[in-house]
């Protein structure tokens, strides 16, 4: 890979996770020679603005299964349009304004990838909200329509209620009538949550007794995207034939990363999640489930890959009749990938974190975003437009669209 300041017009513009010789992982911005024409069933697409999750910072310190030797191109998710498509593609066309779900290589300037999980966006929906649909609205759907079966007049726990996967459970769990929504967050976060979750606890305090307060006979879903400590708090809450569903393992980053003995602590209380006695959830007639979407997409087979598709069209549905509304918390160029995954490791930010290429003139227009949260003065803290739609829209979206549906 040759120098970004020597970049050629065979060359384009990317992220890389590279590993030094003391072994340390870190991101460089760089350049790499552009993908190749697009083989049978291959769509090649130019990229606007990317999703940053939580996988990604545990992909920065080596903590993913299956991670690609280093260098490599991290990111799962991207928007952008069609720049060429390959033989025995039909559902897009050159032009076309796109998402892409991918399991790395989303962080570049152009990216190829299989058909099957390229969709054409919604003509009202920008970019940035494309970039940061797929993980969040995918995950909480399937949490909480297809595994959690959540039915109204139960009551749902699940964490980190300002992430993206949080927001996308917060909206699509308002469909629900009758629900009553119980959440963990930061305390800064509160004042912009608390209109749209019935009970909001802090998530470093011991928040179980106060739940068995609200839900004396026990919560009927947990959803877990921290594990940990969390795992037998949340099988303690549930009620008698209750589910539990672990997502997400972000405790292993709840202390402070760089410091090794910290990241030790987290690692310990991350493996107690093997202590579970499948006696004792016969006995409780409670069950378990786990849910990987990157592994879906590692593993999946054609069918499993119609099934995302499926779900997909259905999260689109659902933004067209104005029903979900992405939120996107700050906007970062690709040479401030450190300060954008900062947000998250922080637990800065409300919604999704984006990172560009390049930042459009256009967001210049939009408004910023009304959190507590601080920013460095180097990115744009902004929910959108891009060159394609008028998305001025921030987190007072949010809260009417969250209003609107309960």
């Amino acid at each position: 890979m040759a120098n970004g300041e020597n970049k050629s017009s065979s060359d384009m513009k990317c992220i890389i996770i590279q590993q030094s010789f003391t072994g340390k992982r870190e991101f460089k911005v760089t350049t790499t020679p552009k993908p190749p024409s697009p083989a049978d069933g291959e769509v090649l697409i130019t990229v606007k603005a990317c999703g940053i999750n939580f996988n990604d910072v545990l992909g920065r310190y080596g903590l993913l299964e299956d991670l690609p030797r280093p260098p490599f191109i991290p990111g799962f998710e991207c928007s952008g349009e069609v720049l060429d498509i390959g033989s025995n593609v039909t559902h897009v066309e050159k032009g076309d304004r796109v998402l892409v779900l991918t399991r790395f290589s989303a962080w570049a300037e152009q990216i190829v990838v299989k058909k099957d999980l390229v969709f054409k966006i919604p003509k009202e929906m920008s970019f940035r909200e494309a970039a940061v649909l797929p993980v969040a609205y995918l995950t909480a759907y399937i949490l909480l329509f297809e595994i959690g079966n959540v039915k109204s007049g139960q009551t749902l726990l699940f964490h980190s209620a300002a992430g993206g996967v949080g927001v996308a459970l917060t909206q699509l769990a308002k469909l629900v009538p009758n629900l009553t929504i119980i959440a963990t967050a930061s305390s800064h976060k509160f004042d912009a949550l608390r209109a749209h979750i019935h009970y909001l606890f802090e998530h470093d305090f011991d928040y179980v007794a106060d739940v068995k307060k609200i839900a004396p006979e026990g919560v009927d879903l947990v959803l877990d995207c921290m594990a940990g400590d969390d795992c037998e708090r949340g099988l303690a809450l549930l009620k008698f034939n209750g589910k539990y569903i672990m997502y997400g393992t972000s405790s292993l980053l709840s202390w402070d990363v760089k410091n090794l003995f910290g990241f030790t602590k987290g690692m310990s209380t991350w493996w107690q999640n093997d202590k579970i006695s499948c006696l004792r959830l016969f006995q409780d007639s409670k069950s378990i489930h786990g849910f990987n979407l990157l592994q879906l997409l590692l593993r999946g087979s054609n069918e499993t890959r119609r099934y995302l598709a499926d779900i997909m069209h259905k999260v689109f549905l659902l933004y067209r009749e104005g029903k979900i509304k992405p939120v996107v918390d700050s906007v970062f160029t690709f040479e401030e990938v450190n300060n954008a995954l900062g947000k998250l490791i922080d637990r800065q930010n409300i919604g999704k974190v984006v990172i560009e290429p390049c930042l459009y003139k256009k967001s210049d227009k939009v408004k910023k975003l009304k959190t507590d949260s601080t920013n460095d003065g180097h990115s744009s803290s902004t929910s959108g437009p891009d060159d394609d739609a008028n998305d001025e829209e921030d987190l007072d979206e949010f809260q009417q669209i969250s209003s609107s549906s309960s």
